[in-house]
């Protein structure tokens, strides 16, 4: 019972520390570069990647339009 809560414990510390780096500014995700050498050959890995040019987040899109 001890090791399991220890490994539960070392987990959650892990993604406590994860989230403050991320937050923090200390890691840096490169989502294009990601999504890029995932297969969407769209887009451009120099280039960052911005939420609001993401078709699904696009602020201009309302509910009328059609998917």
């Amino acid at each position: 019972m001890n090791v399991v809560m220890l490994r539960w414990l070392v987990i959650g510390l892990l993604l406590f520390g994860l989230g403050t780096a991320l937050r923090e500014g200390w890691l840096e995700v490169q989502w294009s570069r990601m999504l890029n050498d995932a297969g969407l050959t769209f887009i451009d890995p120099d280039q960052p990647l911005r939420l609001h040019e993401i078709p699904l987040f696009s602020p201009e899109r309302s509910e009328s339009d059609p998917p």
